[in-house]
């Protein structure tokens, strides 16, 4: 069950925000100039990574991304345009917890009803304080009691890491794919911070190898059928509103079309928690079992590439990724524009 934070909490997160504005982050750091926050006596895949926004000038903010899991994510972001990944896509897949100096209409009524009871009196362009949690399968939400407790504590910690940085700058190299990191021991005075060589420093992705012999058999037997099927997996990219979901879910579309007819063969909408590449690798065996293996199988990211390849391989399919999938960019259009 949802559990929402006191005003007590809000007021301590705002004032961990507030006293890191005074420090301006974004005027010496880079959105992938990344602080790592570690806590001694922690395990390594538990650190926590700091992006800064707005050295650009545009939007001034925070993303803090959890564990490796998280750090996955920020590369996700770091390098759609070269995976040719949607941003819609690659928005609501992200798992991180974030706070923005923005404008007053992108608050909604929770979030200004917060500053208005902590007293807070924002004026101007990107003066207005706010924060939003992202979880994928979901809309990007206000945080709930546990996300506050934790976002609290990243920010507390940055306020001592980010003296630490202007004190020692001159030792990390960003550009050679350094991070900073900030060892946070038992109270301030035992802190410790160095630069580290960055986990890793592309996004991670797996692909899908079938296990079943009797599945494998029967796509290596499969008749072939002369077909070109489209197959891709976007995001709704609306509101579901349901009592069983904490939040809005923004569940993902499994689309699957004939390209030289331009039809619509097969749409099916994933629950939050279920792994959309799964239910389409599970859309084109059933594909395969009932109609035959197709000529050519057409994705536009190598995301759906590395599910469907063992898939393809098997049937003898020629698995291809282009730039755009014609007849499902049409329908989703046409989706959004009725949405």
């Amino acid at each position: 069950m949802r559990r929402e934070a006191n005003i007590e909490e809000w007021k301590r997160l705002y004032e961990a925000a507030e006293k890191i504005k005074e420090i301006k982050p974004w005027e010496y750091l880079w959105d992938m100039d990344l602080i790592c926050l570690k806590e001694e006596g922690k395990p390594e895949k538990e650190s926590v990574f700091v992006s800064v926004l707005g050295r650009g000038g545009t939007c001034y903010g925070l993303s803090i991304y959890e564990g490796y899991e998280g750090l996955n994510d920020f590369w996700m972001l770091a390098f759609q345009d070269r995976m040719n990944l949607p941003s819609e896509y690659v928005m609501y897949s992200q798992h991180c917890l974030t706070c923005y100096w923005g404008n007053r209409e992108e608050l909604s009524k929770k979030q200004r009803d917060i500053i208005k009871e902590l007293g807070y009196k924002f004026r101007g362009k990107n003066q207005w304080l706010y924060f939003m949690s992202y979880q994928p399968g979901y809309i990007p939400f206000h945080m709930n009691q546990a996300e506050v407790r934790r976002m609290t504590r990243y920010l507390e910690l940055l306020n001592r890491a980010l003296p630490a940085y202007l004190q020692d700058r001159d030792s990390v190299a960003f550009e050679k794919e350094e991070m900073f990191t900030y060892i946070a021991g038992k109270d301030e005075k035992t802190d410790t911070w160095k630069a580290e060589r960055l986990p890793f420093t592309s996004f991670q992705f797996a692909g899908l190898t079938i296990q079943d012999e009797e599945v494998e058999e029967e796509l290596r037997q499969s008749q072939k059928n002369g077909m070109v099927l489209e197959a891709d997996i976007p995001f709704l990219g609306a509101a579901v509103t349901d009592k069983k979901y904490e939040r809005p879910a923004n569940p993902q579309l499994c689309i699957l079309a004939e390209a030289r007819s331009q039809m619509i063969i097969r749409t099916e909408m994933t629950e939050p928690d279920e792994d959309a590449r799964e239910t389409m690798a599970e859309l084109i065996i059933g594909f395969i079992e009932n109609f035959g293996a197709p000529k050519e199988i057409r994705v536009s990211n190598l995301i759906l590439e590395a599910i469907l390849e063992d898939i393809c391989k098997l049937a003898g399919v020629k698995l291809r990724r282009v730039k755009a999938l014609s007849c499902i960019s049409d329908f989703t259009e046409q989706m959004r524009r009725f949405r």
